[in-house]
This record gives structure tokens, C-alpha cells and sequence, in this order.
């Protein structure tokens, strides 16, 4: 009787185990990171890799510009994103503003 449990036991661990790598294969991305292209009204438009994918917005999806708490509209064409989930509605959406550094200034030339 033992016997006959501990197969079962070893039975149901081999399945959920075996469900858990067929499932990795299609595990999809839990976030969507790109570039934004373009913001209307509660939809932005993000370039990720080669295409580009408009993010729907609504009144509960989180928004933060260089870790500072700010609005869909705050989001500017340029700046790097992470929304959260990679499909569907967002959540939250944490774009980065992409540094500029400053022209280098030219010494005067010796004569």
C-alpha cells in the first residue's frame, strides 16, 4: 500500500514538473521596454526592437519620469520605458530621460 501511494506522489511531482518546463517555452515577457515614439491622449506609442507597439493607457496605470511621479502626458518622444505588463492595459510605466552630454568646448589654438 505504501508502494502503490509513493508512485502516485512520484506520478503527480513528475507532471507538475513536466508541465513547468512545457510552460517555460512559452512564457511570455512580464514587461514591454523600448523607446517612446509618440503620446495620444491614453495611448503611447512604443518602438521595441524592430516594431512598434502602442501601450494603452487608464486612470490606475502608473506613471514615473526619472523615478519622479508624473502623468501620461509627461512622457516625451525619445525617452527610454519600461511598461508593466508587456500586454494589455499598462500598469506602470517608468521612462528615463536619455542624458545629453554637453558639446566639448574648443581650447583656443596657439599661434
Amino acid at each position: 500500500m505504501r508502494y502503490a501511494a509513493l508512485l502516485v506522489v512520484l506520478g503527480v511531482a513528475a507532471g507538475l514538473l513536466a508541465g513547468q518546463v512545457m510552460g517555460a517555452d512559452e512564457a511570455k515577457p512580464t514587461t514591454l521596454a523600448g523607446t517612446v515614439v509618440k503620446v495620444e491622449e491614453a495611448k503611447v506609442t512604443v518602438k521595441a526592437g524592430e516594431q512598434e507597439v502602442v501601450v494603452v493607457t487608464d486612470d490606475k496605470t502608473v506613471v514615473t519620469v526619472d523615478g519622479k511621479e508624473a502623468n501620461v502626458a509627461d512622457l516625451k518622444a525619445g525617452q527610454e520605458v519600461v511598461v508593466t505588463p508587456a500586454e494589455g492595459t499598462a500598469t506602470k510605466i517608468e521612462a528615463t530621460t536619455p542624458k545629453v552630454e554637453a558639446p566639448k568646448a574648443e581650447t583656443p589654438k596657439e599661434k
